[in-house]
């Protein structure tokens, strides 16, 4: 088993497996420690790696969460999902996005990416839940038309919304600058500032770090 970093957060266990080069991309693993169950958010590549990790930890894969839809974040997903027997969860906004995924790849990234199925899409603020217990998807359009980020309470996945000092670019298709610095506005608003923040790549830091990082951003 390679984990490359991890976290206790209480009700949960926070592993990080950062997939290949050149994106170096984090890929999350989130357990609930009182049953097990298991989450894999964004598996960017390297699907041998993230495996080994959910077999070494022993409990079930309920299912694969996505931030955003970019070929970068879901890489070794099909291929997860074909060995695990597992769905997909993205927000719906990201269908467009995802069901033209191996296009993408081929054309923007020159990348070789299966098409994930099946995929489960939810709407903003559906119920979502590890191992009987309740977290919460945020909608945080922008960097893509349906990125979310995931909170678990003590902390949240912001994918490529918010980096520790930067956040996701908007000049992809489906990106709006205006829109993801809405996004993160409300995100720093309903967050405390105790909550780490993981991103899709780079390091961690917190709510309390961000905001006066990002009210010198936005001026």
């Amino acid at each position: 088993m390679s984990v490359d970093f991890s976290d206790d957060h209480g009700d949960w266990l926070l592993q990080v497996v950062v997939t290949d080069p050149p994106w170096y991309e984090n890929c999350y693993i989130v357990q609930h420690k009182a049953t097990g169950a298991q989450a894999i958010i964004d598996p960017g590549s390297n699907a041998d790696k993230i495996e080994a990790v959910v077999k070494a930890n022993g409990g079930p894969v309920e299912a694969i969460l996505l931030t955003h839809g970019h070929p970068d974040h879901l890489g070794a997903l099909r291929p997860l999902q074909d060995r695990l027997g597992v769905s997909c969860r993205a927000h719906k906004d990201e269908d467009m996005l995802i069901s033209h995924i191996v296009q993408y790849g081929k054309s923007r990234l020159g990348l070789t990416v299966p098409q994930p199925q099946p995929v489960d899409y939810f709407d903003s603020g559906a119920a979502l839940t590890l191992g009987g217990q309740s977290f919460r998807a945020i909608f945080t359009p922008g960097h893509t038309p349906g990125g979310v980020c995931f909170d678990f309470g003590s902390f949240t996945v912001t994918g490529d919304t918010l980096f520790n000092q930067g956040l996701g670019r908007t000049d992809l298709p489906g990106g709006n600058g205006p829109l993801l610095v809405q996004s993160i506005s409300g995100l720093l608003e309903q967050l405390p500032d105790d909550c780490y923040v993981y991103p899709g790549h780079g390091p961690r830091w917190t709510i309390g770090e961000a905001k006066p990082w990002w009210a010198d951003m936005i001026g």
